[in-house]
């Protein structure tokens, strides 16, 4: 049993304990969902997932509709293939994926997943932190990750579409962090249906604050939303730091480029292997396959996802905080 009103709360819970509920084979009941959140409950991204998850690894599922508060999921074989599936509202993209990356990586296989909703919205990870970041951070333990996004997606009609093609060797390696010493930074500011020079003031903004960062600009006259946004990538041999910033109504565009510029600034000078959004999404292939990582902060994703993995796999994690947090996991 799962309470999912310890932590912080929300999703974070709910997606992780499908995750290894899937991955371990345990079945697992939980309740109180997202209790923490002003309409607890399944909301739209929350049940896509559920259900993409429920096909790739054929599970059974009860009380799997909006609203929900308490959901019982039994996991069957996990199985590659290609999956189609609509949010259906401007609900993260991204956070349905990250529901059925650790569980795709399990096992060998490549696995190509459409998916509409939103691309950039708040609350959760852009489409092009995960190819920035996340997705070649993963590469180094064996799984190649690679993002088609065709058209973005934006608060309130979302409509964005991406393709995800996912391989897997099913044999992860141990993932090994260390910090950056000399980084390359770049960025790419995206907008649809909003006039170019409003992203050009988004990377000159940035530009202001990292005057050596490479920044491109992808632009798009039409779409189903409208929409600006930014992320930006510190890289070297070691690893990848990331940021970013949504626009939004009332918010200038120079604040959009210098809050993301403002925010990589300090993940390069807190001197640590992953920035503080990465490291609770690393934690499951941690749990998987091992390895190390820090952040310069211990988040409340990143405490609930130690808890919730803990919840299936035992004490597994050993976590040192002091000015930073460490997560070392032995296989």
């Amino acid at each position: 049993m799962i309470d999912g009103s310890k932590g912080e709360g929300g999703g974070q819970m709910f997606r992780t304990s499908l995750a290894f509920s899937a991955i371990t084979g345990k079945s697992v009941t939980i309740r109180n969902i997202r209790a923490n959140r002003p309409k607890p409950g399944l909301a739209r991204q929350h049940l896509t997932g559920l259900n993409l998850i429920s096909q790739i690894c054929q599970a059974e599922v009860k009380d799997a509709e909006l609203g929900s508060k308490l959901v019982e999921f039994q996991p069957g074989k996990i199985k590659h293939g290609e999956y189609s599936i609509d949010v259906g509202t401007a609900g993260s993209v991204t956070l349905v994926m990250q529901t059925i990356l650790p569980v795709l990586a399990c096992i060998e296989g490549e696995s190509i997943i459409r998916l509409t909703g939103g691309t950039d919205v708040k609350w959760s990870p852009p489409t092009d932190y995960y190819t920035l970041v996340l997705f070649p951070m993963l590469e180094k333990i064996g799984l190649k990750c690679n993002l088609d996004i065709e058209q973005r997606g934006y608060y309130p009609p979302g409509g964005g579409k991406v393709t995800a093609s996912i391989k897997s060797t099913g044999n992860l390696q141990p993932l090994k962090l260390e910090s950056l010493s000399e980084p390359e930074i770049t960025g790419i500011v995206n907008t649809t249906g909003l006039p170019i020079k409003i992203a050009e003031r988004v990377r000159a903004s940035a530009l202001e604050v990292l005057p050596e960062a490479k920044i491109q600009i992808q632009y798009r006259e039409n779409g189903p939303s409208q929409g600006v946004g930014i992320v930006l990538a510190a890289t070297d041999s070691q690893t990848i730091l990331g940021a970013s910033s949504l626009g939004e109504k009332g918010k200038p565009a120079e604040n959009v480029g210098k809050e993301a510029a403002i925010n990589l600034l300090a993940e390069i000078d807190g001197q640590e292997s992953v920035d503080i959004y990465a490291s609770d999404q690393l934690l499951p292939y941690l749990a998987i396959a091992g390895g190390r990582c820090s952040a310069r902060e211990l988040t409340g994703h990143a405490r609930t996802n130690v808890q919730t993995i803990e919840k299936f796999l035992g004490k597994i994690f050993k976590t040192e905080n002091g000015q930073s947090v460490h997560y070392m996991v032995s296989k």
